[in-house]
């Protein structure tokens, strides 16, 4: 099959419906020419030949005989002074009747027809409707007009197969359409190496080459940033290593100088000296953390307990808020619950956020810990009672080298921490969420982490 335009393809199928209300009008039609040559359905002209023949029976029959008026005919019988005797039709218009029909002569009004047969003694007036109608009595109750029957069975088919020639169409539409579909949500997920299948539409593989260009091009872009990045991870990391050994070795002498009696002045000089290499040393080893790609770092899943994993990071902290004279407010009693996770590095990333709510909570302070399973999640909510999060924190907090300067500054901080932290989560298909206590205004962070596999 070649390839085609849109509007040839609409108007194949355009075809295919004017084909289906022929056959369907031609089926009808022959079904009802059938029914009335089998005297299924009884027209206006076969009523008006049957209702001659009767008549004269009628006018020469001694004793009036209802058999003798056709199944279709309502009547009403008169005297020859138009007193009423007897009919099928309401006795209250038969005045009306005898004035139009028999006075006047009148043989048609609205959508009936009247025939009058003089008898001996007698008047007899037949009613009878325009329209065909069914032999039959119950059919012929419930549907007076035979025609209209016809013609409703005709539009039903029509829009019968209106609906399914476009669902038809539709379906064909959407699988023409489909590899649109599987190219955006490729190029979505940054993952350009593929090929594009042609659909046979003119217009879909116009835009479908015009798709296959940004994916060129992107993929060109996308490939110089990545080599530049990892070029640049590299140079960082290089650094990073390189500085270790010249960092150890001034610390190191500093802690031999200050073990050597020192004046005042000098022993001042060598604190100095030591303090700023620990803060360099802290500082390289915040460097080596960022040059590691989370992205592509590859989960040790593993099925672990809550209960241990949490008093496994609560013997880690508890040390670190005694030294700062913080209370520790743990609350962890969850169902013997499993969760699939990398162990390390989640203890990684609980760490983190706890000893950053360490390290901006004053002396006296509180570090409160909550853990809870919500629907299919596992929810661990640390807070403190620090100075809280900035507004602009709330925004950035967990963004790589991120430092607040307005509200939990810190010489020691050096915005990786919950960029870290917010990391392994999302990895692992969670979030990370940064707010303030409503209750005392310190920092809040969750961490929900799915629990199954």
């Amino acid at each position: 099959m070649g390839v085609k335009k849109l509007h040839t393809v609409f108007l194949q199928y355009v075809l295919f419906l004017a084909l289906a209300i022929f056959l369907v009008i031609g089926v009808n039609l022959g079904g009802y020419i059938l029914c009335v040559d089998n005297g299924f359905v009884i027209p206006l002209n076969q009523k008006s030949a049957v209702i001659e023949k009767a008549k004269g029976v009628l006018q020469s029959a001694t004793t009036m005989d209802t058999t003798d008026i056709p199944s279709f005919c309502e009547y009403i019988l008169f005297t020859n002074e138009g007193q009423y005797l007897d009919g099928s039709l309401p006795k209250e218009e038969s005045a009306s009747i005898w004035e139009k029909c028999v006075e006047n002569s009148k043989v048609a009004e609205k959508s009936y027809l009247y025939t009058v047969v003089e008898r001996e003694k007698e008047v007899l007036v037949l009613q009878y409707s325009t329209a065909a109608q069914f032999s039959n009595q119950t059919l012929r109750h419930l549907f007076p007009s035979a025609d209209l029957v016809l013609i409703s069975i005709v539009i039903l088919e029509m829009l019968f197969f209106l609906v399914i020639i476009s669902f038809l169409f539709g379906k064909y539409l959407s699988r023409r359409m489909e590899e649109l579909l599987v190219i955006t949500q490729k190029i979505e997920q940054q993952d350009l190496d593929f090929s594009i299948k042609k659909s046979k539409i003119v217009e879909i593989d116009r835009v479908l080459d015009a798709l296959n260009h940004m994916k060129i091009a992107l993929k060109q872009s996308l490939a110089k940033q990545w080599q530049d990045d990892k070029l640049r991870q590299d140079q960082l990391a290089a650094l990073a290593h390189d500085l270790k050994t010249p960092l150890t070795i001034i610390r190191g002498n500093t802690e031999l100088l200050l073990d050597l009696p020192l004046s005042d002045e000098q022993k001042e000089c060598a604190d100095y000296i030591e303090t700023s290499a620990v803060q360099m040393q802290n500082y390289v080893q915040s460097l080596i953390e960022v040059t590691k790609s989370w992205k592509s770092t590859r989960l040790n899943l593993q099925e672990i307990e809550v209960s241990s994993l949490l008093q496994e990071t609560k013997n880690q902290i508890i040390g670190l808020c005694a030294v700062n004279n913080i209370t520790l407010q743990w609350n962890s009693e969850l169902y013997p619950i499993t969760i699939w996770v990398d162990h390390d590095l989640i203890i990684r990333a609980l760490m983190n956020v706890l000893s950053n709510a360490v390290e901006h909570t004053p002396q006296g302070g509180k570090i409160s810990l909550e853990a809870f399973q919500y629907e299919n999640m596992l929810s661990i909510v640390i807070s403190d009672t620090g100075s809280g999060f900035s507004a602009e924190a709330l925004k950035h907090g967990t963004e790589q080298f991120f430092m607040d300067d307005d509200s939990r500054n810190s010489k020691s901080h050096y915005g990786i921490g919950l960029y870290v932290a917010a990391s392994v989560v999302q990895k692992h298909g969670g979030r990370l969420v940064l707010e303030n206590s409503s209750q005392n205004g310190g920092a809040k962070v969750t961490l929900e982490i799915p629990i199954q596999k």
